[in-house]
């Protein structure tokens, strides 16, 4: 195998493996979590934005992005965490809270947040609380437009996320394309979830009907064999290309044609990587995402410690070299 440098991963166009630590049980500092990314190929990473937010209160935001600056490191998104499914007086409690978080991570350079739509409620009958939710997302929207940001929204289909509530809201595919196309808001897209599109019952051919400018992210997740989609929980996405019962090649080769250009992480449960080191875990990632990029026929490069050869240097001194 070849050995790519920085700049070869940091040129790629199109999609760009990106990593969210977070969701596969990886923790460390700022600066771990980014020399992990860039040592093994990624040239995006999620963020943690409310992290972000309390460091740039503590200090500055100079210091408290130095690192995000330093390596040059492209912001995949970060989580909003704005509960769609509170009372009112909290959601305007966080709104407010999303007013200064939205002008950090705009200051940050990302563009895109994600936002999950809720899968059941206790609060309305599903007409009466579509037009709510409806309208939270525009608020929402509207504040990050402020900030040049655009608003990914994605859904549950795993069980644990309805059950013990009154009434069910937004669980397969088809609502969340319902609930998608009700908003207005220009800056308002879908962030992709394989595992939740193909246990909630989407389509190839519905992927195909999304405009492409309002694909703002791409997750990818496997399920194990004999999986029940009607009770499948969280726990039993696995890492892409695991099994094949996600059609993560189909998806991604649509996604290719049809011009996506974005994020695109691995997101299995991290009860499926449970007691790995974090290289380990941040390796199989990187695998994952590639096994599916090969055998669509895509390039894609591979970037680990063993492969770099002749620099023995941490990746942040050859960043500031």
């Amino acid at each position: 195998m070849c050995v790519v440098n920085l700049m070869s991963v940091g040129d790629q166009q199109g999609m760009f493996k990106n990593l969210n630590a977070s969701v596969l049980g990886v923790s460390g500092r700022q600066s771990e979590l980014i020399e992990l990314a860039m040592t093994y190929g990624f040239k995006g990473l999620d963020i943690d934005l409310g992290d972000l937010v309390k460091r740039t209160q503590r200090a500055s935001f100079e210091r408290a992005a130095k690192y995000l600056e330093s390596a040059k490191m492209q912001i995949g998104s970060f989580e909003i965490t704005v509960d769609l499914d509170a009372d009112d007086a909290a959601f305007a409690k966080a709104l407010a809270s999303f007013v200064v978080a939205a002008e950090i991570a705009g200051k940050a350079g990302a563009t895109i947040g994600n936002l999950r739509v809720p899968a059941a409620t206790d609060r309305l009958p599903y007409h009466e609380y579509f037009e709510v939710v409806r309208k939270r997302i525009g608020q929402i929207a509207e504040v990050a437009g402020q900030h040049n940001i655009r608003v990914g929204l994605y859904f549950s289909a795993a069980i644990e996320n309805r059950e013990g509530k009154q009434f069910p809201f937004v669980k397969d595919a088809e609502g969340y394309l319902a609930l998608f196309k009700a908003c207005s808001a220009s800056n308002v897209g879908l962030t992709i979830d394989t595992w939740n599109w193909t246990v909630g019952g989407g389509t190839i051919a519905q992927l195909a009907s999304v405009p492409v400018n309002r694909i703002l992210g791409l997750r990818l997740a496997d399920a194990s064999e004999g999986i029940d989609f009607a009770t499948a929980s969280i726990t039993q996405r696995i890492m892409p290309a695991a099994q094949g019962v996600v059609d993560n090649v189909g998806i991604v080769t649509q996604l290719s044609k049809m011009g996506y250009e974005g994020p695109m992480a691995a997101y299995g449960h991290m009860s499926v990587v449970a007691g790995m080191t974090r290289d380990a875990i941040v390796s199989l990632a990187q695998d994952s995402i590639d096994a599916v990029l090969s055998t669509a026929g895509l390039p894609t490069y591979t970037r680990k410690p063993e492969l770099i050869g002749e620099s023995t240097a941490p990746v942040f001194a050859e960043i500031e070299a």
